[in-house]
């Protein structure tokens, strides 16, 4: 190297790059936070986009549509009522889908209950939530029981079907419970 050329030293170098570690491991937990709460917020969304796809299905159709929710398997699907078996079968189109794709160790999960819920919601997270030929909601035994909950380690949210159809995503705020 002639005299009037400078380059960096291995110190300068090594603090440099002790410097990028440090901010890297200082930041890299709120990222991943960030990233944790965006994908619960994704996944309620698909919750809700799988209800008002069944819900207008029924309505095209003039058949009943059902989504089922496996708690146990973080997982739901969307069904169509044969007429003929009297049963509900899964939709060729629509495979079930899982909460969370694509992010391990999430800690998103569907919740067979709350502690509370949004107004006029029972607590009590449903397995079905089916709607007749106009897009209402129904059940077997009367009043529907049209909510379910999802949650991480710190924020919870409610996809909620009203009694006239309504599809409202809700996020508790640590105190109530306000829609999205």
């Amino acid at each position: 190297m002639k005299k009037t050329e400078h380059g960096f030293s291995a110190v300068e170098i090594l603090l440099a790059v002790v410097l990028l570690l440090l901010l890297a491991a200082l930041t890299v937990p709120s990222l991943s936070a960030a990233l944790n709460a965006w994908q619960l917020d994704a996944d309620a969304r698909k919750i809700a986009a799988t209800l008002m796809s069944a819900k207008l299905r029924t309505a095209s159709q003039a058949t009943r549509y059902r989504v089922h929710f496996d708690v146990a398997h973080n997982s739901w699907s969307a069904q169509r009522f044969n007429r003929t078996t009297g049963n509900y079968e899964d939709i060729a189109d629509e495979p079930a889908m899982s909460l969370s794709d694509g992010l391990s160790n999430s800690g998103i999960h569907l919740m067979a209950d709350s502690a509370s819920g949004p107004a006029g919601f029972p607590t009590a997270s449903s397995e079905f939530i089916i709607f007749n030929s106009r897009g209402i909601p129904v059940t077997d035994t009367g009043v529907p029981n049209n909510v379910i909950y999802l949650s991480n380690r710190s924020t919870s949210y409610a996809v909620t079907v009203s009694e006239v159809g309504r599809i409202q995503l809700w996020k508790f705020n640590g105190s109530l419970w306000v829609t999205e």
